[in-house]
């Protein structure tokens, strides 16, 4: 017995009726022991005995239901999106085509012949159903021959038969005209197909956005020379050359160079990593400054990115949402919806002999248990309690999520970047020996030239406080420990203090305490010497984002308990935590120890959600009951999320939770009606009290009554609170910046702007070669922003 876990790539998988066709499907054939569908990646995970039924049975299995199988996840791309755009024109001509048929046939506002009126009906529902729908009436054929009842065999049923029954009332006045009623059921089938299609959609890029991290080509040293290959062609202890500027490709170890890596996508840590001969590194993270030769250590599915796209994969699959839920007993409603007909049709023959009206019984009540108004529930909440979010900065990326948020009540929070900028920015300048002007002036000169963000963020701090210029000669970096320059014939050092130590500085006693003092507090000093001689120190810190610390307060009030996971140092954790009063600090986290940190909350019997913003977020987002990412953050992480903070404003993580409970209580308001509107209607039509006219009345009746009651979001109150800093007069500039190239020129410029004082945003956008920045202008002038671009060798021309 060879029992073994079978995963397929699917495409076509729109809702949990999918699920539920397949697993029904699967489990049918012997050997099949257990299914597990993930709706979001298209992933089928079969556990069977691959001795009675093999690999390509199961495919064969899954295609017969008129869902397609790919061998790649290059090729599942490909599949998707190319059913993606067919849904999407065919749903758009078809919802058209419907509702002009609606004015012309029944409701005749034009006042055209009655015959005109037929005809033209009957040519919109042939197109619809024949050409528009085919792939429904495709995927319903597929599944009666599998024996399963799903949606599709639902509104095939009311659909075809209204259309046959529209036929016949083209030459026998006793049966109605249907017509309008088929291509109105086709027309929003698929319109709702599309909007679950794309849904799944964006969130499956977020997988791939992360794969995307990783080059695509590496370079190698194969012989005496370095050849270029393609990055999944290198194999385990191969060595390779990244320059700066580079993304590391694959895991591994150096073996020469020195360099410092920013890892705080993946690590959360805020200052870049100093690596040297030893260390060890992470495919994906950016090499700032210095060459380095890496020997692999891990490649494919063992890379440290693919470990997060696994652990990423197997929570979305063991955590089904609400809406998973609620059409998991939608799979039984549609058996209970031809049982219901049936004995109606029944009844009505045995009563009256009458095999028309009989017929009639049948199909109306079919149609009327169609779940029209249920499957519109979902997309008009997203609409509107979405609109409502937008309005205040909260993007809400699905409806399910509102649930999450109604019973969230512990709310986790990442540190760099999200509850900080995640930038160092100068906190204390300590001067020994030369007053605080010539402190910053020597600071100003020998970190001008620095690629570092530490050395930028010191410079940028310098001038402007105004510190004097001063002429700089033979600059040199010593990746990941520090610099030196000339400055007047004189010897100027900057760096760690191990650096200033080996090159013969001393700390004095009063040095060393204050260098205690500050490290204590989370810091990272920056030492400078003049000619051998310690001048003074400067220190930085990630310093806590605007509101967040009325974020954690209104938090408080609402008895929510907070949490900080960081893969930050202990030390600097805890006092960001303590200045923003955060109620418990978890930190040194690696991305599966944050989802186990997740998990082990949630044994406790509390609702989680998660705040981030990085890669190394991904994961946790996932696992936590809900997922809010702040929206400068990573694309991984805003994918990965429910709820996206589009103002970066954290005090609106409160605000979610009101609408999240404020939109649940109207979700299940909904609910409540629209399975009332099928349950009266199908009692209706039982009774031979539907027309063709009256069923299109009803759908939309209730449709109507749905939006009426959702429409009440828009009364809720939300704090709304403008801080201060919000008041202030913002700019806008535009550049053009014409050796903008590539991605990673726009990142260089990022991190050459951000840390000025006073820059809010910094959007670059590449294809026009553009960069639009807002800032205060009361802090920073635009010539200061021209010099910074020139300065990382961006020239910078007006747009």
């Amino acid at each position: 017995m060879a029992t073994e876990t079978v995963q397929l790539k699917v495409s076509g998988l729109m809702c949990s009726f999918c699920t539920m066709s397949v697993e029904k499907a699967l489990k049918r054939h012997p050997g099949v022991k257990k299914v597990m569908v993930n709706l979001v990646h298209g992933i089928v995970l079969v556990e069977a005995d691959t001795s009675q039924i093999s690999k390509a049975d199961l495919a064969a299995a899954v295609e017969k239901l008129g869902y397609s199988v790919s061998s790649t996840e290059t090729q599942q791309y490909a599949t998707d999106q190319a059913l993606f755009k067919l849904i999407k024109g065919r749903s758009t001509l078809g919802m058209i085509l419907a509702v002009i048929d609606v004015i012309i046939d029944p409701l005749n506002l034009f006042g055209l012949p009655q015959q005109w009126r037929a005809y033209f009906s009957l040519a919109v529902a042939a197109f619809i159903l024949f050409w528009v729908g085919q792939p429904i009436l495709r995927k319903t054929l597929l599944a009666v021959r599998q024996r399963v009842i799903n949606a599709n065999v639902l509104l095939s049923a009311g659909a075809w038969g209204s259309f046959i029954v529209g036929v016949l009332s083209l030459f026998d006045p006793r049966w109605p005209n249907f017509l309008p009623v088929a291509s109105w059921l086709m027309a929003l089938h698929l319109f709702f197909g599309y909007f679950k299609l794309d849904t799944r959609r964006k969130a499956a890029e977020a997988v791939r956005k992360l794969l995307s991290l990783q080059p695509a080509r590496a370079r190698v040293l194969r012989g005496e020379h370095p050849v270029e290959v393609l990055t999944s062609e290198v194999e385990a202890g191969e060595v390779t050359i990244v320059r700066p500027g580079e993304r590391i490709p694959l895991d591994g170890k150096v073996i020469e160079g020195g360099a410092s890596v920013d890892e705080s996508s993946f690590t959360g840590e805020s200052v870049p990593s100093a690596k040297s001969a030893g260390s060890d590194v992470i495919g994906g993270t950016l090499n700032l400054d210095g060459e380095l030769k890496i020997r692999v250590t891990k490649v494919g599915e063992e890379s440290f990115l693919n470990q997060i796209v696994r652990l990423m994969t197997q929570i979305a699959d063991r955590k089904p949402p609400l809406e998973l839920l609620a059409d998991r007993l939608m799979n039984y409603y549609g058996p209970v919806v031809f049982i219901v007909a049936g004995v109606a049709f029944a009844g009505w023959l045995l009563a009256t002999g009458n095999g028309v009206a009989s017929v009639l019984v049948l199909l109306t009540t079919v149609i009327m248990g169609y779940p029209c108004a249920l499957g519109i529930t979902t997309p008009m909440l997203a609409a509107i309690a979405g609109g409502k979010g937008i309005s205040i900065g909260l993007l809400v990326k699905a409806s399910e999520v509102f649930h999450e948020l109604s019973i969230t009540d512990t709310v986790l929070f990442d540190k760099t970047g999200t509850l900080t900028y995640g930038r160092p920015t100068v906190t204390d300048v300590v001067p020994l020996g030369v007053d605080e002007a010539d402190l910053l002036a020597l600071a100003s000169a020998v970190e001008g030239p620095s690629e570092h963000p530490i050395g930028q963020a010191i410079h940028f701090y310098a001038e402007k406080e105004g510190a004097k210029p001063v002429a700089v000669k033979d600059f040199r970096a010593f990746p990941g420990k520090g610099v030196s320059a000339k400055v007047e014939g004189v010897e100027i050092l900057a760096g760690k203090p191990s650096f200033l130590e080996e090159r013969g500085v001393a700390l004095l006693e009063g040095g060393h305490l204050r260098l205690r003092q500050l490290s204590a507090q989370g810091k990272t000093v920056v030492l400078f010497a003049r000619d051998r001689d310690l001048a003074g120190m400067i220190a930085l810190q990630d310093t806590p984002r605007r509101g967040a610390t009325r974020a954690i307060e209104r938090l408080k009030e609402q008895g929510i308990r907070t949490v900080m996971l960081t893969g930050d140092a202990k030390p600097v954790a805890e006092a960001i935590a303590g200045q923003l009063g955060i109620d418990e600090v978890r930190a040194e986290l690696l991305p599966p120890e944050k989802v186990f940190a997740i998990e082990s909350i949630q044994k406790e019997g509390r609702k989680v959600a998660m705040v981030g913003d990085g890669i190394n977020d991904a994961p946790a987002l996932a696992q936590a009951d809900v997922g809010i990412a702040i929206a400068a953050g990573t694309d991984v992480a805003i994918e990965s999320a429910g709820v996206i903070l589009v103002s970066d404003r954290l005090e609106e993580v409160a605000n979610a939770l009101t609408l999240g409970s404020a939109a649940y209580r109207t979700m299940t308001g909904n609910v409540v009606v629209a399975v009332l509107f099928n349950i009266i209607g199908m009692l209706l039509a039982a009774l031979g009290l539907i027309t063709p006219l009256y069923a299109i009345g009803f759908m939309i009746l209730s449709i109507f009554a749905i939006l009426l009651n959702t429409l009440r979001i828009r009364r809720i109150p939300l704090e709304h609170e403008a801080e201060a800093e919000e008041n202030v007069q913002l700019a806008e500039v535009e550049f053009l910046i014409p050796k903008m190239v590539c991605e990673g020129c726009a990142q260089t410029i990022r991190e050459r702007l951000r840390p000025i004082s006073g820059v809010r945003e910094v959007k670059p956008k590449v294809a026009q070669k553009h960069l639009v920045v807002r800032y205060e202008p009361a802090k920073v002038k635009e010539p200061q922003l021209k010099n910074a671009l020139d300065d990382a060798g961006y020239t910078a021309l007006e747009a």
